[in-house]
C-alpha cells in the first residue's frame, strides 16, 4: 500500500533531482536551491515547478540525456515519460492500494502511496483531485503531491460514484501498471 523505505528514498531521490534540473532549467522559482529531501520544501514551489516538468515529457528526455545516472535511475524516469496528469476521484482503499477514477476515461487505477497510505493523506472519500500518476518499480504512485479543493459529494453523486466504481471494476478491473 505503500513504498518500502529504500524505495521511498529512491523516489524522492530521482525525483527531486528532476524538479532541481526542470527549475534550473527553466528558471521557475529563483531560490529553490538543491533539496535533497522533501522536508520542509515549500509545496506552491513544488507545484509550480512539477507542473513546468509535466506540460510535455520532452522534458524528462532532456534530463537523461544531461545527467549521468545508475541504470536503475535512468530507468525509473524514463518510465515516468508513461505519466497519467488529469482528474481523478479518490474512491476508497483497498488492502492492496488505493482506487482512483479518471471519471473522464473511465479507468480505475490502483495505486500506492509513497510515505503513507493514501487514506492518511486525504480527509474522506470519495475525493475529487488533480494529480500525476507515474509508474514506479512495477506499480503505480502519483508524484506525491495532490491539487484538490476539499468538494464534498452529495449522497446521489457518492451513489454514482460507486456505481461506477463496481462497473468498471466488473468490466475493465483496474489497472495496476502504467503500460
Amino acid at each position: 500500500m505503500i513504498l518500502t523505505p529504500n524505495d521511498r528514498k529512491l523516489f524522492f531521490s530521482n525525483f527531486l533531482k528532476l524538479l532541481v534540473f526542470v527549475n534550473n532549467r527553466y528558471n521557475t522559482i529563483p531560490d529553490f536551491g538543491n533539496p535533497t529531501s522533501p522536508a520542509g520544501l515549500d509545496l506552491n514551489y513544488v507545484v509550480k515547478i512539477r507542473n513546468k516538468l509535466w506540460e510535455n515529457s520532452f522534458i524528462i528526455d532532456e534530463y537523461l540525456m544531461e545527467t549521468d545516472l545508475s541504470d536503475e535511475d535512468f530507468q525509473i524516469i524514463s518510465s515516468w515519460k508513461k505519466f497519467i496528469k488529469g482528474e481523478f476521484i479518490i474512491v476508497k482503499e483497498l488492502k492492496k492500494f488505493c482506487i482512483m477514477l479518471d471519471f473522464k476515461k473511465e479507468i480505475l487505477y490502483g495505486v500506492y502511496g509513497i510515505s503513507n497510505p493514501i487514506a492518511e493523506v486525504v480527509p474522506f472519500f470519495p475525493y475529487y483531485t488533480e494529480a500525476v500518476l507515474v509508474p514506479f518499480k512495477g506499480v503505480i504512485i502519483y508524484d506525491s503531491l495532490f491539487v484538490d479543493e476539499k468538494i464534498e459529494f452529495e449522497a446521489s453523486i457518492k451513489k454514482s460514484i460507486n456505481e461506477s466504481y463496481v462497473g468498471l471494476k466488473k468490466t475493465k478491473g483496474i489497472m495496476t501498471v502504467l503500460e
